[in-house]
């Protein structure tokens, strides 16, 4: 997404660099009729203007990652359309996070280093009409498997606040509620793997949305 970091002939570049063997598999994913939504060139288009990604951090910055829980909302809306539900009136609260990211993490510096210091974001969080926070909802018709992708503004461990995740903002997109299931890595399998263990959390499922890093298709484990 942001090739221009890699080398400076890339500074102009209006696409996205992808493998050469991209289109093909998107091409036999679509023939066995799956659909596929990529976000990539929305990125690129927006990263002359803005960083699609935090400073020291490997995942998206939030507004990256509600423009395309949105625009998949809408994907969703116009190619899988889903029965009308009540809408679930969620609100929105805007809060300011302070964090350190985990590339600048894991070089382990010292405490007292000013070397990278904490980024400032704005995050979208989803509530409950009653104020509380999102929750995920087991018997929805939409089913998000994701990797810290998914995780990185909902899960408070990862240091980048809670209830602003990418099903939390997909939720609210779509005006209804979503099941999750997300664990952080090896996103080739490992809610895959979750999904087997626990069959029946498909039962009433109309949309199952797999998110996961692009990375993964150059040294994921797709083990079956």
């Amino acid at each position: 997404v942001h090739p221009e970091m890699l080398a400076t002939r890339y500074v102009l570049a209006t696409d996205v660099l992808q493998n050469p063997s991209y289109g093909a598999f998107l091409a036999d994913l679509r023939r066995d009729g799956v659909l596929v939504f990529d976000p990539s060139a929305t990125l690129a288009a927006s990263r002359r203007s803005d960083p699609q990604y935090l400073e020291t951090d490997t995942h998206w910055r939030p507004e990256t990652m509600e423009a395309v829980a949105a625009l998949l909302g809408e994907f969703i809306t116009t190619q899988a359309p889903l029965p009308e539900t009540a809408d679930p009136n969620y609100r929105i609260e805007r809060i300011e996070v302070n964090g350190i990211g985990d590339i600048a993490r894991m070089l382990d510096l010292p405490e007292d280093s000013r070397l990278y210091l904490p980024e400032t974001v704005w995050l979208r969080r989803v509530l409950q009409p009653d104020g509380s926070v999102w929750r995920s909802a087991p018997d929805a018709d939409v089913l998000l498997l994701g990797d810290s992708f998914s995780n990185i503004y909902a899960l408070g461990s990862m240091g980048w606040g809670t209830s602003s995740g990418f099903a939390e903002q997909l939720s609210y997109s779509l005006r209804r509620p979503v099941d999750r299931l997300v664990q952080n890595d090896q996103g080739s399998f490992a809610t895959r793997a979750m999904l087997q263990r626990d069959p029946g959390r498909l039962n009433g499922k109309r949309v199952v949305v797999y998110q996961f890093a692009a990375r993964e298709l150059a040294d994921g484990d797709w083990k079956v």
